[in-house]
């Protein structure tokens, strides 16, 4: 599904990671706040992850085409991909703004956090 700045997404993007916990061993996600860029050109959704991790997810309006990205909170800020793990790591996340992508990217930073899976 596609996402935008609407709160029809925003629904669906929360929707989308407690769907990813919940497959993945009804692991503990809770979600605790919504915020939204100064320009209101992005919004995302913040997430505490096993109790130990946060983590936002934001979708976002970049020259007219919307994308979305995951960052993982490291004290006080938030860092992507290619800060928290390696430049040819990041390449592997999703830049599209789907429900799709937000699993990929739930799979690759569950990987980097050490979480190992077996395709069913």
């Amino acid at each position: 599904m596609q996402l935008k700045n609407d709160i029809e997404s925003r629904n669906a993007l929360d929707q989308a990671i407690i769907a990813f916990y919940k497959k993945r061993g009804d692991r503990y996600v809770h979600i605790f706040l919504h915020s939204k860029s100064e320009d209101e050109l992005e919004y995302r959704t913040h997430f505490l992850i096993d109790r130990k991790h946060v983590a936002r997810y934001g979708i976002g309006s970049d020259r007219g085409f919307w994308l979305g990205g995951v960052e993982l909170g490291i004290g006080p800020h938030y860092f992507g991909p290619a800060d928290f793990w390696s430049y040819e790591n990041s390449t592997r996340f999703a830049l599209e703004a789907t429900t799709e992508a937000v699993e990929k990217n739930l799979t690759l930073l569950d990987e980097f956090l050490g979480y190992k899976y077996t395709k069913p």
